[in-house]
């Protein structure tokens, strides 16, 4: 059995790592913290007020620079001078989307008010305008004119009610229009105060201290949210700053048995001074470092408990797949082991063996493979496989299928009785595998890409592929000149007569069982008194005029094909291709009567491979018996399409078109219930388990629609409710619907000619 060494081990390793780290950080930074982290922590902070000063200057710049630009907006030029509010309605409705697109161009703006003194002394802002007769609210515009500068910050009361509480605000004042030596207008901008205040508060980052924004006079000021400040304090800091002004630009500060850490700096705004006055307890800036240093030292002794336990389980945790994995692969075996992994290498190394083991018999394994491809594609058992999917096995095996053409080679031995004892009975395929090895070893010297293929019956096929480049003329004399010397060869060694039939060439890889049938029927044509010759099936029609064209086996395999998958037009099709072949150059009537007689044969076979009944598929009637009546070949294909073809494919895409109604069935009914959510063809094929192609074609033939008409019908159809008889908006409807609400509005118009508004007017009038 095996000890659990590795996990003592590794319990060991997390307890020292999860401690022993916590406990030397913690005493580290208490040491150092008293000592030398209070000053770099001074240094920062005032590094950081610095930086949230300059941010400030930032903000209140980039307000100051997009606000001048609209004074020279066409908005504000001199034919405001001439401005109607009584008649000029667009004008108005303008000034008041623009004054709304301007308090929304900063956060710092809370109102744009707009005034012209010309013709009439009028106030606009975003929702109305009102003249100003009364000379206490008029005056203070007026006197924005007596202002040289356009563009210039001040203070000012709005109302009668602002002024009796003696509460001034900050305002921008931008006069119009821009660049005029006249000007007849003003933009006032008014500051929003409490967004101002915030954004002065991230000179304090702490909880504690107070931050103070005021003119270089003192004429006004404006300080930041009581944090729980003594009282007294701002001016107190307004004094301090006054006898410490340009000495230094940071200072210390003691009130109320409190120091502060005191920042300032000056802003130039538009031509005034501005000062920013930032006071921030010391201890609140290391105070919290010191305590955490303490409180790491006291986490980690209480983490060094926790870490026991912790640790414990958690190793228990991790080592659970080892252990799991170490119990399946020990069973009982007995044997000391020093550790898991000791166990876990001997098991690998074991399985490793194994592996190679089984690579190396799949790799005896592969020629038999290979073998038994090549021998069915000759035979023809692969004609349901499209030509990329033959080509993709090829290229499998090692081929390459790219601009390739391909040639068959059939040999057929003879002559075995003539041997005189040097074979006896029963060695016939002793013989056929000698030859199969000669021509193989013949062909490894002369192509790349070939295989041999032993049918143990005194015949051998060769298939051989050859780039299509190759001019016609030399493939010819390259394969005349190997038949010749595989001839010899075999004579001399196996002393027996051999026939080579060599078959047309080809760039498809479907046709090669094609080639092999031609090239095997070619062989029935040697001259018996010629121990060697090839024969050439494209040249045998003319040499010999009047031989029989065979049984066409591909096309009987291609018609049942055609007929098991349902595809009467290319049955019948190729039923005429049948009979053409047939007739060949010897169109007699038993010819042909006997080849149909044949094929009504292997598709009677077929259908009872399907699982039906002949006899109750057809009546009962020997089918054998009223073909054999026929005379004329048309009759014969109409009598086969009628009383076979389509009474066979009937009842095949009958059992088929039951499976598709009740898919089609439950597709409408997940539709019809699932409409408002987002469908497709792909996901309701993955709900029923179903190709979308399937799907797709299901729907179109059982409900004559296709699948994405028939939803966006549903949907249409419950819009059309919807829109008639509730009060719910356009786009509520079209979220209901499973519709984005613009696309809603396009696809709703195209079936129903009208918007959804117009459909709901022309129905409730």
């Amino acid at each position: 059995m095996f000890n659990k060494r590795f996990f003592r081990k590794s319990l060991s390793m997390m307890l020292l790592a999860a401690s022993i780290p916590g406990l030397i950080i913690g005493i580290g930074i208490y040491e150092l913290a008293a000592s030398k982290m209070e000053s770099e922590l001074q240094r920062l902070h005032q590094s950081q007020i610095q930086q949230r000063a300059e941010n400030i200057v930032d903000q209140l710049a980039y307000l100051e620079l997009t606000f001048s630009h609209w004074a020279f907006d066409t908005k504000f030029d001199d034919k405001l001078r001439d401005l109607n509010i009584a008649y000029d309605y667009e004008k108005v409705q303008e000034l008041y989307r623009t004054l709304l697109v301007m308090e929304g161009t900063h956060p710092l703006l809370k109102r744009v008010d707009l005034f012209l003194d010309v013709p009439r002394p009028v106030l606009f802002n975003k929702d109305q305008f009102a003249y100003l007769s009364d000379s206490p609210e008029l005056l203070p515009y007026e006197s924005l004119f007596s202002e040289p500068k356009s563009l210039f910050w001040m203070h000012m009361m709005h109302s009668h009610q602002a002024k009796a509480n003696g509460a001034e605000t900050l305002k921008l004042v931008n006069k119009i229009p821009g660049g005029s030596s006249e000007p007849f207008g003003a933009i006032v901008a008014t500051i929003n105060e409490d967004k101002l205040i915030n954004l002065l508060d991230t000179l304090t980052p702490y909880n504690e201290g107070t931050t103070l924004l005021m003119t270089k006079d003192g004429s006004w000021r404006l300080s930041g949210h009581d944090k729980g400040n003594p009282s007294g304090l701002v001016a107190a800091l307004q004094q301090e700053y006054t006898r410490h002004s340009g000495t230094s630009e940071s200072f210390l500060f003691d009130y109320d048995k409190t120091t502060y850490s005191v920042s300032y700096g000056e802003m130039s705004r538009l031509g005034n001074t501005w000062v920013y006055i930032s006071a921030a307890p010391l201890t609140s800036i290391t105070a919290p470092v010191l305590l955490l240093s303490k409180w790491i030292v006291i986490i980690s002794f209480i983490g060094l408990l926790l870490a026991l336990l912790m640790s414990w389980f958690l190793s228990k945790r991790i080592y659970s797949p080892v252990g799991r994995l170490v119990r399946l692969i020990s069973g009982d075996r007995g044997e000391e082991l020093k550790d898991e992994f000791d166990l876990l290498e001997q098991r690998w190394n074991h399985m490793a063996e194994e592996s190679e083991s089984l690579r190396v018999r799949l790799k005896e394994q592969q020629p038999l493979l290979r073998d038994s491809f090549f021998l069915e594609l000759v035979q023809g058992y692969f004609y349901s496989l499209q030509e990329n999917n033959l080509r993709e096995r090829l290229r499998h095996y090692g081929w390459s299928t790219e601009n390739r053409q391909y040639v068959v080679l059939m040999f057929q031995l003879s002559g075995f009785a003539n041997l005189r004892g040097r074979f006896s009975v029963g060695d016939e395929e002793l013989v056929t595998f000698a030859a199969t090895n000669i021509i193989e070893e013949l062909t490894g010297m002369h192509y790349e890409q070939a295989v041999t293929i032993n049918f143990h019956n005194f015949s051998v096929g060769l298939l051989l592929s050859l780039p299509e480049d190759h001019p016609s003329h030399w493939l010819e004399e390259e394969l005349d000149s190997f038949a010749q010397e595989a001839m010899q060869t075999i004579k001399r060694i196996l002393n027996m007569q051999i026939t080579i039939a060599v078959s047309k060439w080809t760039n498809q890889v479907k046709q090669i069982s094609q080639l092999f049938e031609e090239a095997r029927q070619a062989l029935v044509y040697r001259d018996l008194l010629d121990e060697q010759q090839i024969i050439k099936t494209d040249r045998l029609f003319k040499a010999n005029p009047q031989m029989d064209a065979g049984f066409p086996f591909t096309l009987e395999k291609e018609i049942v094909h055609a007929v098991r998958s349902g595809q009467e037009a290319e049955a019948m099709e190729l039923i005429g291709q049948f009979m053409i072949a047939l007739s060949g150059s010897s169109p007699t009537e038993l010819t042909v009567q006997q080849g149909m007689l044949q094929l009504l044969g292997s598709i009677r076979y077929a259908v009872l491979q399907s699982g039906m009944n002949p006899v109750q598929l057809f009546g009962g009637v020997n089918l054998f018996e009223q073909l054999a009546l026929i005379k004329e070949p048309e009759e014969m294909r109409a009598w086969l399409q009628q009383k076979v073809v389509d009474v066979f494919i009937r009842e095949l895409t009958g059992r088929q078109d039951f499976h598709l109604k009740q898919l089609v069935e439950k597709s409408i009914l997940y539709l019809r219930e699932h409409y408002m959510d987002a469908i497709s063809l792909d996901s309701c094929a993955d709900k029923f388990e179903v190709s979308p192609f399937v799907l797709s074609r299901a729907f179109k033939s059982v409900a004559g629609i296709n699948f994405i008409d028939y939803l966006t019908e549903i949907r249409i159809e419950h819009a059309k409710s919807m829109l008639r008889e509730t009060e719910l908006k356009i786009n509520e409807v079209a979220e209901r619907v499973g519709y984005q609400h613009t696309y809603f509005n396009r696809i709703f118009k195209k079936y129903e000619g009208s918007t959804p508004s117009q459909f709901r007017e022309m129905h409730r009038s």
